[in-house]
């Protein structure tokens, strides 16, 4: 059985193109578990303030569960209640929008990708970039790297982040491997009026940052391209040497 999530929400077109060609290429069942509605920009938060609630998804074709709670919740929840077997398998996405360079820190299709590989299973994070309508060759392409990813237990315990262009297969150059840069979006807070008081809005511009062989850099050439990601914010410890006493 294969787990798919998102952040998208429980209603979002990847989410079923990425659904019916992970069943169609593995030939697993497929249990989907997303958010009740998008949830992008959640990162890693999970939910302790409230219970969370759960409802059955029945559609031709398409079963799953919506959660009123964040991505990183609908793994957890679905690896410890919803799940009747271990997964082979945590799949998250399709994400709308790329998810390369800085974002992978804001994402919440990475995150619930990441909280499976906390957990030590295998996890697939899916995202594309904006301007194309049709998720099916992408989610083609994902269930394929899905597949081969099946009999890799090397692979417990990390992410592999998968980010896809948005022009149509036929115009893609070549799936490659890359780390993932700094490149992402120049952010500010503009004002606004809202409900008749003053508030601020975050607002970005992409920012290439001119990195070379990086995930942004990749995708922004045309190519499919993939991350490998571990749960380590662990650095260099003989950088606190010098302030030990």
């Amino acid at each position: 059985m294969i787990l798919l999530v998102n952040d998208d929400g429980i209603d979002a077109p990847g989410l079923r193109a990425l659904y019916h060609a992970l069943r169609a290429t593995t030939g697993l069942p497929v249990l989907a578990v997303a958010p009740t509605q998008e949830r992008s920009g959640q990162s890693h938060a999970i939910t302790i303030d409230r219970a969370l609630h759960t409802a059955v998804r029945h559609e031709p074709g398409f079963f799953g569960f919506s959660l009123d709670g964040t991505p990183a919740d609908c793994t957890k929840m679905a690896l410890d209640r919803l799940c009747a077997t271990p997964p082979a398998l945590v799949v998250s996405g399709i994400n709308r929008g790329p998810n390369v360079g800085r974002s992978l820190f804001y994402s919440g299709t990475v995150a619930a990708a990441m909280e499976a590989a906390v957990l030590g299973h295998r996890a697939l994070a899916v995202s594309r970039q904006l301007g194309h309508a049709d998720d099916e060759d992408g989610a083609r392409l994902a269930a394929g790297v899905a597949h081969r990813m099946l009999s890799r237990e090397d692979l417990r315990g990390v992410v592999v982040n998968l980010n896809v262009p948005s022009s149509p297969a036929a115009a893609w150059q070549p799936l490659v491997t890359a780390p993932h840069g700094l490149a992402g979006f120049q952010e500010s807070y503009r004002p606004v009026h809202e409900g008749g008081r003053p508030a601020w809005r975050l607002e970005g511009r992409w920012q290439a940052l001119h990195e070379h062989g990086t995930d942004a850099t990749f995708l922004t050439q045309g190519h499919p391209v993939l991350t490998l990601l571990r749960p380590d914010l662990n650095g260099d410890q003989r950088l606190l040497q010098d302030l030990v006493p």
